[in-house]
């Protein structure tokens, strides 16, 4: 009886240690995004500074003189279709090209070898943090929803409200499942969880607002549509919708 009564209690410590350790891990990761999220951030406020208060598009068209001259980590020259699709490759010149560290902290940035063919395409579909492309910056393919995408910074009634950026999540066949994607979406409904997003750090998510700080949002802060669209906020309605 003893030794299944000492059997239980060190069961118990290890379960309450194992969680301790999460909660920890889980903080430590957080923290390292929430860098990562700052430094987006200030890449943005830079972008929209040089140009003339444009937001960066989600989406561009490939004969756009922006994506003429698009060039990885590596100073490579990336073709203008695949940099008009994926936000990464405009914002690398205001991140000094740093990859690691700044567009991805996730785990694929260790696992996948510099010399596989499929780099520069793993880079821009899966950044750390997604992009709110339907409701900040633009997106070309995104006709169905005219003049309630954010495209210039002073038109926007409250740029520390409005999310840029958020945490991302992608399924890969190969790699499995990954901490990031290129584009993040609302919940919808009674979902907690839109398209691509992640709220992997005990609930919330880490999120770029359109002025260029960052902060850990809920499930709840992020079904708040006010975060998500201005037009949202104009009307002070959380529960707007398209």
């Amino acid at each position: 009886m003893e030794l299944l009564v000492c059997v239980a209690i060190i069961g118990l410590l290890a379960g309450l240690g194992n969680a301790a350790y999460q909660k920890a891990t889980s903080s430590t990761r957080q923290g390292v995004e929430m860098s990562a999220a700052k430094n987006l951030g200030q890449a943005l406020q830079l972008y929209i500074q040089d140009n003339d208060g444009f937001i960066l598009p989600g989406y561009l068209d490939p004969r756009d003189s922006r994506v003429a001259d698009a060039r990885n980590d590596k100073g490579q020259a990336i073709a203008p279709a695949h940099a008009a699709q994926r936000y990464p490759w405009r914002l690398l010149p205001y991140m000094n090209y740093q990859v690691r560290g700044g567009i991805w902290v996730n785990k694929l940035a260790s696992q996948i070898p510099e010399n596989d063919p499929y780099r520069d395409y793993l880079v821009s579909l899966v950044p750390t943090l997604g992009m709110n492309i339907t409701y900040v910056g633009g997106d070309t393919r995104n006709v169905q929803l005219p003049g309630r995408c954010a495209t210039r910074i002073n038109r926007v009634n409250r740029p520390a409200g409005l999310i840029a950026f958020a945490s991302g999540q992608y399924e890969d066949p190969n790699y499995g499942k990954l901490e990031g994607y290129f584009e993040v979406r609302p919940p919808s409904g009674n979902s907690s969880s839109g398209a691509g997003l992640a709220t992997r750090y005990n609930g919330k998510a880490v999120a770029v607002m359109l002025d260029g700080h960052a902060e850990a949002l809920t499930r709840e802060q992020l079904k708040d549509m006010r975060r998500w669209c201005d037009e949202a906020a104009v009307q002070n309605n959380p529960n707007w919708a398209p």
